[in-house]
């Protein structure tokens, strides 16, 4: 029996390749407010290519600083900021820039009217992830936030699903997982014992998609599947 039923937030609770789209245009407004027409539309597009879906270099994301370094690099970027710097800035500014789904607030007042526990498992720096739920409106809604940078531990590791159940005094079997992420998500909740819901939205869609796993479209729909 199901008891808590518990999120991926990127792509899953967000749209975010729409708040990063939002970002990007915070970032060119700050570091080049001169710069428009196809030049701008270019540098847009490289740092959409190489940062939306995000380099696969460690614990499933990028590194930052070496994704801004590489575009100063592309970009002869020559008074650059320092990669660390440019790290800071996003992840301070990122979540300004939320897109929240329609439906994900009023899923999460569902659940909760339902008796279910819910909450949000997340990949990424404290900072970043925090100050996106700060802004999200959605916190209030969820019993628990883990966010990987804060234990340690990331995703898939079924550790980090293990720690989050424990924390609400629940065996995993008792959790449903819902995430974007073929790997990081469904194949780690699975792991560890949780049901797994897959969100095929984003970078990640219809990529990798299992028939033991169900799929929707519209986060509404978990309510099919609890």
């Amino acid at each position: 029996m199901i008891k808590a039923v518990l999120f991926d937030f990127d792509e899953t609770l967000q749209d975010r390749t729409e708040a990063f789209e939002k970002y990007m245009d915070t970032f060119f407004s700050e570091f080049f407010p001169e710069l428009n027409g196809d030049e701008l539309e270019k540098r847009k597009e490289e740092m959409r290519i190489t940062g939306n879906g995000g380099y696969v270099l460690h614990n499933g994301y990028a590194s930052r600083d070496e994704w801004y370094e590489d575009l100063a690099k592309r970009w002869n970027w020559k008074d650059a900021p320092s990669g660390e710097e440019l790290t800071l800035h996003y992840d301070k500014k990122f979540g300004d820039h939320n897109v929240i789904f329609p439906n994900s607030e009023k899923l999460l007042k569902e659940l909760k009217s339902r008796g279910y526990i819910t909450g949000v498992i997340t990949n990424g720096p404290s900072m970043l992830q925090n100050h996106k739920m700060d802004t999200s409106g959605l916190r209030p809604y969820c019993d628990i936030v883990v966010v990987s940078g804060d234990v340690g531990v990331h995703k898939p590791d079924p550790q980090l699903f293990v720690y989050t159940a424990e924390k609400l005094g629940l065996p995993t079997g008792e959790c449903a997982y819902v995430g974007d992420h073929p790997i990081n998500d469904i194949q780690g909740a699975l792991e560890a014992g949780m049901k797994a819901i897959r969100m095929n939205h984003g970078w990640f869609k219809d990529q990798d998609l299992r028939e033991d796993v169900p799929v929707i479209e519209d986060i509404i729909d978990v309510l099919k599947y609890v």
